[in-house]
């Protein structure tokens, strides 16, 4: 039910990306499927390089399996580290090319909204939406930091780095003192033997 309007979607951007097409060509006819719990979306690579929906008994040459948390991360944060949290099962060639693809891709906003509103006014929004999005973006960065600090220096929730450096290096003198003990208490065991 999601593939549909999904593969028309990522069509629908991808109808510019020239680059995009030459790379799924190879795997014409095999099918992936995405799984962000809940939802799941499949895909079969068609022979121009676009993307129709796949058969929901069809089995796919590859599964991607993503936590809505790691697609947050991968798509908006832009945490590439968040790229090992990524499960992938069949055929890693195809799945590295779609997911290559689609984090590839970039959707030309202003170019749909002329079609509706016209040049300038398509400018003015995404101009709006960008400020609108970095006003978001500062915010939440300014929030972070508020909460941070209230919570280590007058609400103490989270460890200063300070303190925390201060009782690891104390558990680090407290194990070797440990391990010097344990083997003191051998060699005396030894000796008494």
């Amino acid at each position: 039910m999601l593939s549909g309007p999904a593969a028309a979607a990522i069509n629908h951007i991808m109808r510019d990306a020239g680059w995009a097409h030459e790379r799924l060509r190879p795997f014409a006819g095999c099918s992936v499927r995405f799984e962000v719990p809940p939802l799941s979306a499949a895909f079969t690579v068609e022979a121009g390089g676009r993307l129709a929906s796949a058969s929901s008994q069809a089995e796919p040459a590859a599964v991607v399996r993503v936590a809505g948390s790691t697609l947050i991360r991968l798509a908006w944060l832009h945490d590439e580290s968040a790229r090992q949290e990524v499960q992938v099962e069949g055929d890693t060639a195809l799945a590295s090319a779609l997911t290559g693809v689609l984090s590839g891709l970039r959707w030309d906003v202003e170019e749909d909204l002329s079609q509706i509103v016209g040049d300038v006014a398509a400018h003015r929004l995404t101009q709006a939406g960008a400020a609108l999005l970095a006003w978001q973006a500062k915010a939440a960065s300014n929030l972070a930091h508020a909460l941070a600090e209230y919570w280590t220096e007058e609400q103490p929730l989270l460890a200063q780095g300070e303190a925390l450096r201060g009782f690891v290096h104390a558990v680090d003198v407290l194990r070797d003192a440990t391990e010097r003990l344990e083997k003191r208490i051998e060699r005396l065991k030894r000796a008494g033997a």
